[in-house]
């Protein structure tokens, strides 16, 4: 790969790619190169949007493209271990969307294809884990600030799985690896790990609000079989609790927040991204303090939307363009295949206790 002419993206999948990646990834110093859909018409329609030359007619066609040198896996979880593995046989380096894979199994057979490409980058698009003020949160707790960490909450709440009309989809599907657990509980599962460590146990509720959405194919209602609201319990090997919610059944829910209470201090991420703390002579009786940020505020102009996943992609996508070019393929703060399967092991556990009604070590 030339240093001079930047790394080409593929992407595979038109959603996420079209509304997020794409855009993002180019204001990172990345180059969107190469795009395919198991709808070609939506990878026609992203192409033309983005001015990204070449169109493919499916995925195994993208990674035959000399152009392109990273493949960013967008697709539904199903697809995800056939064509990363294809994708690193390829000699592709690979960005891979959450959750890592259907099961455990299908984790493994992706990590031990990225372990026999060492040469290649094989990442879990764990992009909060780039973002500044996750960063700082993660830096002030192993500095101490809030002593020995007690218990933490990672939430996120938000209503979009009240409606009713929202048509059925893959999301509903958990077959295909649907529901909230493992769209966004992923991440928060993630989180947890890299700020507070590792988990040793979970248990967790699992819900789905609507039993039946229509069905935009036939008209008619389907089943819905994947969650739209999960909850964890869970205990950490340090012997900090915490609870974890990724929730689309809040009306009017606020986001994401991050809670970390500890014997001398305590930290929060607020919905907005603005990091608070609380410590001192007066903890826990006083007053949450804003905390300055440690990390330059990213160059927001010309980004299609400011949220935190938008924040974390442009950071990722920076690295990525600094690090690749050098030969470095381990990216420190990078969720390797090696943690995507760690998360896959919480979330097939996290269904079976919640059909079990127990509490499962890890």
């Amino acid at each position: 790969m030339s240093e001079q002419r930047g790394l080409r993206v593929g992407f595979i999948g038109a959603g996420w790619a079209g509304r997020v990646q794409i855009p993002v990834f180019r204001l990172g110093g990345l180059i969107p190169q190469a795009i395919a859909a198991s709808a070609p018409a939506n990878a026609e329609r992203v192409a033309a949007r983005h001015a990204i030359p070449d169109v493919h007619a499916d995925w195994r066609a993208l990674l035959e493209n000399p152009a392109v040198d990273i493949v960013s896996i967008c697709t539904p979880p199903a697809l995800h271990t056939e064509i990363a593995v294809a994708a690193l046989q390829a000699g592709k380096h690979v960005i891979c969307e959450k959750p890592t894979a259907l099961n455990v199994a299908d984790a493994e057979t992706m990590l031990a294809a990225a372990q026999a490409a060492p040469n290649q980058l094989a990442i879990i698009d764990h992009e909060l884990r780039f973002h500044p003020q996750r960063l700082h949160l993660r830096q002030l707790i192993k500095e101490g600030y809030v002593g020995t960490v007690l218990h933490v909450a990672l939430d996120r709440l938000g209503g979009d799985r009240l409606d009713a009309t929202r048509p059925w989809s893959w999301w509903s599907d958990a077959e295909q690896g649907g529901g909230m657990l493992g769209a966004v509980g992923s991440h928060l599962i993630d989180l947890a790990r890299w700020l507070i460590g590792r988990i040793e146990s979970l248990s967790a509720q699992l819900q789905i609000g609507h039993l039946y959405r229509p069905d935009p194919v036939t008209g008619g209602m389907r089943p819905v079989t994947a969650d739209d609201h999960a909850l964890l319990q869970v205990r950490f090997g340090n012997g900090a609790q915490g609870v974890i919610t990724a929730s689309g059944l809040t009306p009017a829910g606020y986001g994401m927040q991050i809670l970390v209470v500890g014997a001398q201090g305590a930290l929060r991420l607020d919905n907005r991204d603005q990091l608070w703390g609380m410590r001192g002579e007066a903890y826990p009786g006083g007053e949450w303090e804003p905390i300055r940020p440690r990390h330059a505020p990213a160059n927001l102009e010309g980004m299609p939307n400011t949220g935190s996943f938008a924040v974390g992609t442009l950071y990722l996508a920076q690295t990525l363009a600094m690090s690749l070019p050098m030969g470095e393929t381990m990216i420190a703060e990078a969720a390797s295949f090696y943690d995507g399967l760690v998360v896959q092991r919480a979330l097939d556990a996290a269904r079976r206790t919640h059909q079990q009604g127990t509490w499962e070590r890890l």
